[in-house]
């Protein structure tokens, strides 16, 4: 099974990533920006770490060359950066 790891260079605010959990149903897209390019996410889950400024988040690509690959991200807010590890569907 392929995995791959994209540094997050600039992301989404707290409130833009609450909203794409809590609402499902709109299918929100959440945009990523990496070193090479620039990913869109459907998110699934977030949970925060320590004083709230560090999330996980969880859910699957929506663009690029692994779209569809869920995947799983520690994200910084203060610096709007962080690391998606994705995997390939078995």
């Amino acid at each position: 099974m392929n995995e791959v790891e994209l540094k997050i260079v600039d992301g989404p605010n707290k409130p833009d990533l609450q909203w794409a959990v809590v609402y499902p149903e709109r299918h929100l897209e959440i945009h990523f920006r990496t070193v090479d390019d620039a990913v869109d996410a459907h998110l699934d889950r977030i949970e925060e770490f320590g004083d709230g400024t560090r999330l996980g988040l969880a859910g699957h690509l929506t663009s690029g060359l692994y779209k569809g690959w869920p995947f799983k991200a520690v994200y910084d807010l203060g610096s709007r950066s962080g690391v998606i590890k994705a995997r390939e569907p078995s």
